[in-house]
């Protein structure tokens, strides 16, 4: 962990001008930790009287299926016309749910430019040469508990448009606080958050169930498709070009698929790879057991959590679901080996 509490509130009382953003194809935590920490920060010129702008530019545009935690439009993308020089006269850029360069897309030659004013935020445990000023707990469920705890130090009164991003993320990053990480103190900062105004209701019904019936075929094609090895207690699945084709889904479609066959009964270790439009193939990986996903992410230069992580892999398509295939094959059969010689 890298926690200096006092500097860093230091650092964002002093601030005027912030810039915040998050990792390519942005998840719940990524963008309610922006959408939270921005009006937060705003909110915060209310108790001290020192006016804050905030701007969020991501990469890329925000998903289709998440554009519901940002209702007032606010998160601008480079991909939408925003240039490095729009961001000239930002004080801070802060990143926020990720320590990796590769991950920030064309945002990283944004970060390259201000390395003396980049701030990261994160509960990741992988990093590499982003910044020189880290904000770190590797402890914490989801980067938006985080940004929690930092506006309630700054005693920033919850609203609504403060606590709805960062209740979505919170709760996404926890699987709907089903997941081992969610603890006593996870509760406690979800029911902060909705006695600021945010409704668990509302929130799961904007995100899950809002379904396609093009995103039901890829769900069905996809899981059709798993194949299970040592004995069901290893799954793996793919989407292709193809299937994106035949059943009309889109990219935001295959989000969280990889969690759905940890529901079948005795799987420990799960992967899938998505082939994505550029010829790339995005790989997640999911653990139930001691298998280190992060490590097993980042032989592919990826990064993330001990149960998840994922990384980018190179096409062709056949060529990276087999070396998800082999990776995932060989830290079970070592795991498998390791458990048999303690036992």
């Amino acid at each position: 962990m890298r926690l200096d509490w006092a500097s860093l509130l230091d650092l964002l009382r002093s601030t005027r001008r912030f810039v915040l953003t998050s990792h390519i194809r942005p998840d719940c935590d990524a963008l309610g930790s922006e959408l939270g920490l921005a009006a937060g920060l705003e909110a915060f010129s209310t108790i001290d009287g020192v006016e804050r702008h905030v701007r969020i530019v991501n990469a890329q545009a925000t998903p289709a299926s998440l554009a519901c935690l940002d209702p007032a439009r606010r998160i601008e993308s480079l991909e939408q016309g925003v240039t490095a020089a729009d961001l000239a006269d930002r004080e801070m850029l802060i990143v926020l749910d990720t320590s990796a360069v590769a991950q920030l897309g064309a945002m990283a030659e944004v970060a390259a430019s201000m390395r003396e004013r980049v701030l990261v935020i994160d509960h990741h445990v992988s990093e590499d040469d982003i910044s020189d000023r880290w904000f770190k707990d590797t402890a914490a469920e989801a980067t938006t508990r985080i940004v929690s705890e930092i506006l309630m130090r700054l005693r920033v009164p919850l609203t609504p448009e403060i606590t709805t991003p960062l209740f979505a993320g919170l709760a996404t990053d926890t699987g709907w606080f089903r997941f081992p990480n969610a603890t006593a103190e996870t509760f406690r900062v979800a029911a902060r958050l909705v006695d600021g105004g945010a409704s668990p209701t509302q929130i799961y019904k904007d995100l899950f169930e809002q379904e396609t019936l093009a995103r039901l075929h890829l769900v069905g094609r996809t899981l059709a498709g798993a194949t299970a090895s040592h004995d069901g207690k290893v799954i793996v699945s793919c989407v292709t070009q193809e299937d994106f084709k035949a059943t009309g889904a889109i990219r935001s479609d295959t989000e969280d698929l990889v969690n759905q066959t940890l529901t079948v009964k005795g799987t420990q270790l799960a992967a899938i790879a998505i082939e994505q439009a550029d010829g790339t193939v995005k790989a997640s990986f999911r653990s139930r057991c001691d298998i280190d996903c992060s490590r097993l992410a980042g032989t592919f230069g990826g990064g993330g959590h001990k149960a998840a992580a994922g990384a980018t892999l190179q096409g062709p398509f056949e060529k990276a679901f087999a070396a998800v295939n082999g990776a995932v094959d060989e830290a079970w059969r070592h795991y498998a080996a390791s458990a048999g010689a303690m036992s």
